[in-house]
């Protein structure tokens, strides 16, 4: 349902999240072109861009577990959110493409895939038969939140915080330097 124009209240600040949703399959993650870092603190997971203040998973190889058997499961994984890729002649735009949520679950898909995790006591990705893969892991859904780009890095932050809040404090640090001029 599409947001009704209304008055704002003074009590509530603006909606934060505006953008896309895309009902794509686990197989997109792995489909996508890649986004490549501009700054040498990007770090890259599968296909994506993560910010210079995204941290490693914090996830343990029993929840990666867990998560992944949801997915055979047919239960809801979430979603994830990405700031959209923008291009200029000159190549990519700072900022573009970065992943803002999602990265624990990805890092979990991206690890099975590998037959780094095993689910329902020791069965690997490799052990399912091609059609089994498609049917119950490729082809579930986990939609994607696309947000426009914008250059406004703190607005960018502001959604990472608020998008991974309860989880472990991130240090503050200046960049500033990825502003686009």
């Amino acid at each position: 349902m599409a947001d009704v124009p209304h008055p704002q209240s003074p009590l509530l600040p603006e909606r934060l999240l505006h953008g896309t949703p895309h009902n794509h399959p686990i197989e997109h993650i792995f489909g996508i072109s890649p986004q490549l870092p501009c700054l040498e603190s990007e770090k890259t997971l599968v296909h994506f861009v993560l910010p210079p203040w995204s941290k490693e998973t914090d996830w343990e190889k029993d929840r990666q577990a867990r998560f992944i058997e949801n997915i055979f499961l047919g239960v809801p994984i979430g979603y994830y959110v990405i700031h959209a890729p923008q291009w200029r002649t000159s190549g990519v735009k700072p900022m573009s493409g970065w992943l803002l949520d999602g990265t624990n679950r990805i890092t979990a898909i991206r690890d099975f895939v590998a037959n780094k995790i095993s689910i329902f006591n020791g069965v690997l990705h490799d052990d399912l038969d091609e059609l089994t893969r498609e049917r119950r892991f490729y082809h579930q859904p986990f939609p994607c939140f696309e947000l426009p780009y914008t250059n406004d890095l703190q607005q960018l932050r502001s959604i990472y915080e608020h998008l991974n809040y309860g989880k472990m404090e991130h240090h503050p640090r200046t960049y500033s330097h990825l502003l686009v001029k």
